[in-house]
C-alpha cells in the first residue's frame, strides 16, 4: 500500500507539470527510439543475410577476376587477364577440389510471342551449378552434361521470367528468344524472392557451351567449386591459389591477379557494416540518454526545492528518510520509463516505415524493446538517486521554515 501511494503521488506530481515533464522526457525519447530503430534494422539485416548465405551455399569457393567486396584501384581489376575454361578444367583436376561449375554471364533481352523483358541475367554453366550454387528446379529439369556436350540451346528459367513472358501458360517445351536466338525451355527454378529489394528470380541458365556459341567465348569465367570430401576449405583455397599463380605466371612477390571468394568475405563485409551501425547507435543513444538524464536530475532538484515545505510536513507527521527518498526516486524512474515507452513506440514505427518505403529490412525484436526499457529505467535510477537522497536528508525543522 505504501509503494502504491508513492506511485500515485509521483504520477500526480508529474501530471501537474505536464510541459516540464514532457520536455524532460525528450532526451529519453530520442535515445530509446534511436536504439529500437537501429536494432530493428540490424535484426532485419541479420535475417536477410542469413537467407542470402543459405541461397548461395555454405561451402562455395568462387574464383573470379574480381573480389565480391572490392577495395583499392578499380583500374587494376580491369587490367587482369581473363580466367578461362582451361583454368576451370585444371582446378577441377586438383585432388582437394570436389564439384566445379564454371559459369559466365551477360544481360540480354528475352521475348516470347510479343512479350519481352530487357537486360535479363543470362547465366551459362554446367549441370553441377544446380547443386553447388543451390538452384533447385521447381518443375521440369536442369541442364545436363549431355546438353553441354552437344551445345543444346535449352534454358532453365526463373519465376519472374515465367510470370512476365508466359503468364498462366506452362513454359516447359515452349520457345524462348534470347537476344533473337531461339532456346527451348526445359525447367523452371524454385522461387527465391528478394534480397535488399533486388529480385533473385530474373535470370535464366543455359549450357555454357551454348552460351559461348551464341554470345562468344572471350568473357572471363567464374569458377564455383567445393572442397573434396576430407579436405578443409583452407587447404582447397591454397591449392587453387598456387595452381592459378603458376598458370597465370604471377611473379613470386606480386599479389594475385585473380580473386578467391568465400562466404567469409561477405560475412566480414556485413560485420563491418553492422559495426558502424552499432557505433553510431551507441553514440546517439549515449548522448541522448546523457542529455535526458541531466534533464531529469535538474527537474528533480527543482522539484525538491519547490516541495521543501511538503517534505518537512511529511517528516513531521512520521515519514521516514527512506519514504521521501523512494518517492522522489520513483518519480524519476516513472519519468524516464514513460519517455522510454514513447521512444519504443516511435522507434518501432520508424523501423516499420523504413521497411515499407525502402528495400532495407527491419524486424522489431523483444531484445530491442527490452534493452530500451532497461536503458530508460537505469537512466532514471542513476540520475534520480542524487535528488532523491537530497530530499530524504532534509532536516524537517529547516524544511518547515523554508520560504
Amino acid at each position: 500500500m505504501e509503494f502504491r501511494e508513492t506511485m500515485l503521488s509521483a504520477l500526480r506530481t508529474l501530471r501537474s507539470h505536464k510541459m516540464r515533464s514532457g520536455l524532460t522526457m525528450l532526451g529519453i525519447i530520442i535515445g530509446s527510439s534511436s536504439l529500437v530503430a537501429v536494432m530493428s534494422l540490424i535484426a532485419g539485416l541479420n535475417q536477410s543475410v542469413a537467407v542470402q548465405f543459405q541461397s548461395i551455399g555454405t561451402d562455395i569457393i568462387s574464383v573470379s577476376l574480381y573480389p565480391w567486396v572490392q577495395t583499392g584501384d578499380n583500374e587494376e581489376y580491369r587490367n587482369r587477364p581473363r580466367i578461362t575454361m582451361e583454368d576451370a578444367e585444371a582446378i577441377a583436376a586438383l585432388p582437394s577440389v570436389g564439384m566445379t561449375a564454371p559459369n559466365i554471364h551477360t544481360g540480354r533481352r528475352l521475348a516470347y510471342r510479343g512479350e519481352s523483358m530487357r537486360r535479363v541475367h543470362i547465366q551459362g554453366s554446367t549441370a553441377e551449378y544446380e547443386t553447388i550454387d543451390n538452384y533447385p528446379v521447381d518443375y521440369g529439369r536442369f541442364i545436363t552434361d549431355l546438353d553441354v556436350d552437344r551445345r543444346r540451346q535449352v534454358a532453365v528459367i526463373a519465376a519472374d521470367v515465367v510470370e512476365e513472358l508466359y503468364g498462366r501458360r506452362d513454359p516447359i517445351g515452349r520457345d524462348l528468344q534470347v537476344d533473337g536466338k531461339r532456346f527451348k525451355v526445359i525447367g523452371v527454378l524454385e522461387e527465391k524472392g528478394d534480397i535488399f529489394g533486388e529480385s533473385q528470380d530474373q535470370h535464366i541458365i543455359i549450357p555454357i557451351s551454348a552460351f559461348e556459341k551464341a554470345f562468344g567465348s572471350r568473357r572471363s569465367v567464374v569458377i564455383d567449386c567445393q572442397p573434396a570430401e576430407g579436405y578443409e576449405m583452407e587447404r582447397t583455397i591454397e591449392d587453387i591459389r598456387m595452381l592459378l599463380r603458376v598458370r597465370r605466371q604471377v611473379p613470386r612477390n606480386d599479389p594475385d591477379n585473380f580473386a578467391i571468394n568465400t562466404q567469409d568475405d561477405l560475412l566480414a563485409s556485413y560485420t563491418a557494416l553492422t559495426g558502424v551501425l552499432y557505433m553510431a547507435m551507441t553514440g546517439i543513444v549515449a548522448l541522448a540518454l546523457l542529455v535526458g538524464g541531466i534533464g531529469v536530475m535538474n527537474v528533480m532538484l527543482v522539484s525538491v526545492a519547490e516541495r521543501t515545505r511538503e517534505i518537512g510536513i511529511r517528516k513531521a507527521i512520521g515519514a521516514k528518510r527512506r519514504d521521501v527518498t523512494l518517492q522522489f526516486l520513483v518519480e524519476a524512474v516513472i519519468l524516464t520509463g514513460l519517455g522510454g515507452a514513447i521512444g519504443i513506440g516511435a522507434g518501432s514505427g520508424l523501423a516499420l516505415l523504413v521497411r515499407a518505403i525502402s528495400p532495407l529490412p527491419a524486424a522489431v525484436t523483444p531484445a530491442a524493446v527490452g534493452i530500451a526499457v532497461a536503458f530508460a529505467l537505469i537512466t532514471g535510477i542513476v540520475f534520480g538517486v542524487y535528488p532523491a537522497l537530497r530530499a530524504g536528508r532534509l532536516n524537517p525543522i529547516q524544511a518547515l521554515s523554508y520560504q
